[in-house]
């Protein structure tokens, strides 16, 4: 889905999905407590490795 936007629009770009989340859920944390979150710029979380409901995120901007 987020593929199709991106090659029939030329108003959007992505965004770092694990920066905004690192910043929302631990903005003073440790390098150590980093959360894993991998090493794309969307995010995908699992209940057996980050204790939430399974989701996935990826952030969109309009640039126009």
């Amino acid at each position: 889905m987020v593929a199709d936007v991106l090659k029939k629009r030329d108003d959007v770009e992505r965004l770092d999905a694990p920066a905004a989340v690192r910043a929302v859920v631990r903005p003073a944390a440790r390098e150590e407590d980093e959360i894993p979150l991998g090493e794309r710029d969307d995010v995908q979380l699992w209940p057996h490795v980050h204790g939430t409901d399974a989701m996935h995120l990826t952030l969109l901007r309009r640039t126009a």
